[in-house]
């Protein structure tokens, strides 16, 4: 394995197209000083939005086109810094466009508590007046639902104000992770191969069992040096957002990620998460029946390495090598059942639009991710190896790209971006779908066990790692409220803790390394985001199915959803689809896909 390349070494087709949202630096450098002028802009209708309805449509218009506009400087900044954690450019970017948005967020900080006041009867009395107001019913009616938890005009001002210095522990894990972390490289056939967040992944599968665990060993005892000072980023992180949810009257932490989620429009109902964590509980015999078999393939030996839980378990068949453009292709065919719509944007975006950002260089952050706003590509993120995992990893951003491209295609600015809840949906969707035609497709045992493979390594992220990250995250949660303290020895022990139950006694542990596994998951700062995958992937593989065998209605009511965004709630828009995430069926259907394959594993392997 050579050392990663710098950036500007990176063959451009490797790359997205960032042009697109700023042709250069020069450019975005004057998008941020006229968003410097938006907060006087927005600020010049408080206390007017009672003058007329004219006014009301024009003050929210102006808000929300600001704000746009604004979100596409931080964007182009986080981007930028994605990709080069160790360029000190765009981190400084990445502070001005925080602060900026902040001072503008604090700007428009009277609008909802002075659109309440107004009250639901002359809100509708303009609606009935412009009705060009009509399009934010929803938002109106999302707004009155949370009426007892939107706070005076100071106190959101205050909010909004320090929403910026509260994300500085999240900010303060990224820089910790991302820019000085160091990892020891691993000798293999007199080579040195060097590790990383871009390059464990691919480590991590290796051909060589003593390359994956000393791979693992070194990732993980790179995390644990900075033990101490992540627990504290990550208990500030929690703090802050306990603290939010105590000022806006919320009886817990949970209860306002559930009620309020990214857009303050989730309207989750407690029962949602409870049917997760309680299935997930009784379904914890499959996993072990999983484990055993694993086990028995590898000789009779499963230790921690061997299951990292932040990436692929050691394959039990080689994945075949897959290039970034047959892989592309590929997607493209398995996504065919969603006919001409889907495909043909889709294919625009992979081989003409560059939204693919896929090379591996020195300084790029871990993991992958989409992004993008109303107007903008729907970018994808990630760090490209030749095999079925990054096949099925640009399958998954490609579902979140996708959902954006409708949504925003679809709706206004006002609901042109969706709920996280429903957002591993879409992804886990597009996964489903391509294996499906991967394993109709398999030719012999090797090829079919490569894609179990791969389908095994997204279950046992969605439906093993992430649900005992949510019983883990609400312990913490629950923790800090009843005045606890989160320490590294805490958080390491009861994490190992957690683990084992979902073992069952068939992993070896090694408990300090696997107890840093905490450390490898930024969703972390994202309040109460983990369970969404668990969820998202259950409710993905009901669709999928329902599309495989229906046809064109279940894909007619699928490409709906896609395009709803904030339009209506999250579970209204699933209902849409065709899936009550209310009851426990669906949790229940994820757990039988699983169920189904580890039999077909364990038949294969024997």
């Amino acid at each position: 394995m050579k050392p990663l390349p710098k950036r500007s070494e990176l063959p451009k087709e490797q790359t997205w197209n960032l042009e697109a949202l700023f042709p250069s630096e020069a450019e975005w450098k004057k998008a941020l000083e006229e968003a410097t002028g938006y907060p006087e802009e927005v600020g010049r209708f408080a206390g007017r939005l009672g003058e007329s309805a004219k006014t009301l449509l024009e003050a929210l218009e102006t808000y929300h086109e600001r704000m746009l506009f604004a979100m596409k400087v931080l964007q182009y900044a986080s981007l930028q810094r994605a990709t080069d954690g160790t360029n000190p450019t765009f981190s400084r970017m990445v502070g001005e466009a925080q602060s900026m948005l902040a001072r503008l967020a604090a700007a428009g900080a009277y609008l909802e508590p002075e659109l309440l006041s107004l009250g639901w009867e002359k809100l509708e009395a303009y609606i009935r007046e412009e009705p060009a107001l009509g399009v934010y019913r929803h938002y109106f009616e999302a707004l009155e639902r949370r009426r007892p938890h939107v706070l005076s005009r100071e106190v959101e001002a205050v909010l909004a104000a320090a929403s910026d210095p509260l994300r500085g522990h999240s900010a303060t894990a990224y820089a910790a992770t991302n820019a000085d972390m160091q990892f020891r490289p691993v000798e293999y056939q007199g080579q040195s191969l060097a590790v990383s967040h871009s390059s464990i992944g691919e480590l991590l599968v290796h051909e060589c069992p003593e390359v994956r665990k000393a791979a693992w060993e070194s990732y993980a005892d790179g995390h644990l040096a900075f033990k101490n000072t992540l627990a504290q980023t990550l208990q500030g992180s929690i703090k802050s957002y306990a603290f939010l949810a105590r000022t806006r009257g919320y009886g817990s932490s949970l209860e306002m990620a559930l009620a309020e989620g990214r857009t303050s429009g989730e309207n989750i109902p407690r029962v949602v998460y409870d049917n997760l964590l309680a299935i997930f509980q009784e379904n914890l015999p499959t996993w072990h029946r999983f484990w055993r078999i694993r086990k028995k393939a590898l000789g009779g030996r499963l230790q921690s390495h061997d299951v990292p839980i932040y990436d692929a378990p050691a394959p039990l068949a080689p994945s075949p090598k897959v290039t970034f453009w047959e892989a592309a292709e590929t997607i493209c065919r398995g996504m065919e059942p969603l006919g001409p719509e889907y495909v043909q944007p889709l294919r625009r975006g992979l081989f003409e639009e560059r939204w693919v950002d896929w090379g591996q260089n020195q300084g790029k952050r871990p993991g992958a991710f989409s992004s993008g706003l109303k107007g903008t590509y729907p970018y994808i993120l990630m760090s490209w190896s030749d095999d079925l995992f990054s096949l099925s990893t640009l399958a998954h951003e490609l579902g979140h790209s996708m959902h954006s491209y409708f949504a925003r295609q679809s709706q206004p600015i006002v609901y042109a971006q969706y709920s996280l809840f429903i957002a591993e949906v879409a992804s886990n969707f597009n996964q489903a779908l391509v294996r499906a035609r991967l394993l109709r497709e398999a030719k012999g045992r090797e090829e079919k066990l490569a894609v179990l493979e791969e389908a095994f390594a997204n279950f046992h992220r969605y439906l093993f790692v992430m649900p005992t990250l949510a019983r883990f995250e609400l312990e913490l949660y629950q923790r800090i409220e009843q005045g606890g303290a989160l320490t590294a020895p805490f958080l390491s022990e009861r994490l190992v803790e957690l683990l084992a139950e979902g073992y069952g006694g068939e992993v070896e542990l090694d408990r300090e390394r696997l107890g840093a596994g905490w450390m490898h998951f930024a969703h972390l700062y994202s309040p109460f985001y983990v369970y969404q995958y668990a969820t998202g992937i259950a409710a993905a593989n009901a669709l999928a199915r329902r599309v495989l065998q229906e046809g064109e209605p279940a894909a007619r009511r699928y490409l709906q959803f896609l395009k709803v965004g904030d339009s209506v709630y999250p579970l209204e828009a699933l209902q849409i689809a065709g899936i009550d995430m209310t009851r426990p069926e669906p949790i229940e259907e994820g757990f039988a896909a699983l169920k189904a394959m580890v039999d077909e594993l364990e038949e294969l392997v024997g």
